[in-house]
């Protein structure tokens, strides 16, 4: 629910985090949502790094299927973590 678009060319992607998925409107960036979304996905084992509430990807060309899943599990579970009502 609080995904606001996801963005993608090759591997690259963003997936921006929003406040209301509706209208789009950004969480206050003070709750560094982004950043908390990234620190969960730790816990499963993926580092990432966010660009304010934007979630960038850049898995080398070499990443195998069960790395891919992996990464985007780890990103479902922090976004279930952190952004209420996901």
């Amino acid at each position: 629910s609080c995904v606001g678009d996801i963005r993608q060319v090759g591997l690259a992607a963003g997936i921006e985090l929003v406040a209301n998925r509706e209208t789009k409107a950004p969480f206050d960036s003070a709750l560094r949502i982004g950043m908390k979304v990234c620190l969960a996905a730790r816990k499963y084992g993926v580092f990432l790094r966010p660009l304010g509430d934007v979630i960038v990807l850049m898995p080398p060309l070499t990443t195998t299927e069960g790395e891919l899943t992996q990464i985007v599990d780890s990103i479902s579970k922090g976004i279930s973590e952190v952004c209420p009502n996901a």
